[in-house]
């Protein structure tokens, strides 16, 4: 029975000498293309199509690995196997658990333990969100998830009318969440001083100009800068 050192000696030796080795470079490749094209994806139907299919370039790379091998099969079956848990498992609960990490990373605790007409705005336009502020001067607001973060520096910049744009403009997105690409979720939908080129952002405050007032919208910008 082969160590574990040996196998991947095996393993190495019989892909890198194997005639096979181009065709699983391409194939390996196209997966990483179609796993990227599912990150920036807008539509659902994108999303889950590319995802799919980068999954099943995966188990092409695997079965052409295993054609490749003379010695031992049993590291490409176990590599596989951790492949696709770690990879569904992040890529289905990442976007969904995101916020929680932000929580933490934030210190943030909800809104409703300082003021209330904020969250009952909210839930107005959507419902499940919650909305939650974080101890920092600089003004921010962003949304993840089903919620929305605002810091301290925020709420006493903003009147009330201009911080309902903000809140409307984070509420945009969350109702948007799956047209919104899943690393634009990770990275972040920020309320900035740029009223940004980018459709997303465009439509937010196009949103958030019908619910409480372009005027609104773009006061609250120019506060930021």
């Amino acid at each position: 029975m082969f160590s574990i050192t040996q196998e991947i000696d095996c393993y190495i030796t019989c892909i890198t000498g194997s005639d096979l080795l181009p065709l699983i470079g391409i194939q390996a490749f196209l997966a990483l293309l179609l796993f990227t094209f599912y990150l920036k994806a807008r539509k659902p139907v994108l999303r889950i199509s590319s995802f799919i299919a980068a999954q099943l370039f995966m188990i092409s790379v695997i079965g052409t690995i295993v054609s490749a091998m003379q010695c031992s099969q049993m590291l490409t079956i176990e590599i596989y196997t951790a492949y696709v848990i770690l990879s569904t498992v992040i890529i289905m609960l990442l976007p969904r658990v995101y916020y929680k990490i932000l929580i933490r990373r934030h210190g943030a605790q909800p809104i409703t333990d300082i003021m209330d007409w904020p969250q009952a705005f909210v839930n107005n336009l959507t419902e499940g969100a919650k909305v939650y502020y974080y101890d920092s001067a600089v003004p921010g607001a962003f949304a993840s998830g089903k919620s929305i973060f605002l810091s301290l520096g925020m709420l006493e910049l903003m009147d009330d009318s201009e911080l309902k744009a903000v809140l409307a403009h984070e509420v945009w997105h969350i109702r948007h969440n799956n047209k919104t690409p899943v690393l634009r979720q990770l990275s972040l939908m920020t309320f900035t001083k740029n009223h940004s080129e980018d459709e997303l952002e465009v439509l937010a405050d196009v949103f958030a100009g019908k619910i409480v007032s372009e005027t609104a919208v773009e006061s609250a910008r120019a506060k930021l800068e």
